[in-house]
């Protein structure tokens, strides 16, 4: 019985050696966050927003008539950044309350681009 206490220490140690270490070496590394003092993102310049966009724009037609593998998922991540920054551009020019909740349908992101143009934002 003795044996088995000590064949089953001696697998056990090693790992619980390594997740000590592993622990310390984050806690270590790791710099400490506060719960108060959460940074927020820096705004960004209108002016790389609207070049943003126009990339943005630009590619999402390239990829609508495109025959490359995996095009639907690469439409679907281009989408959701053209989405973001749309949603920046609200941000920057203060017009936060007319834009709907996220996952957009078409209509509502045609709609977004409408009230950005309203605002004076060409791209």
């Amino acid at each position: 019985m003795w044996r088995l206490v000590e064949y089953a220490a001696a697998c056990v140690a090693p790992a619980a050696i390594l997740i000590g270490c592993e622990r310390a070496v984050r806690a270590w590394i790791a710099p400490k966050r506060s719960a108060t003092a959460t940074p927020s993102p820096a705004p960004r310049d209108i002016a790389r927003l609207s070049s943003d966009l126009t990339r943005l724009y630009t590619e999402l037609d390239v990829l609508r008539s495109s025959k490359a593998a995996a095009r639907v998922h690469r439409l679907r991540a281009t989408t959701l950044a053209y989405d973001d920054v749309l949603e920046a551009c609200c941000t920057a020019l203060q017009v936060e309350h007319s834009i709907p909740e996220r996952e957009w349908t078409t209509v509502e992101r045609l709609e977004v681009e409408a009230t950005l143009e309203e605002a004076g934002l060409r791209w």
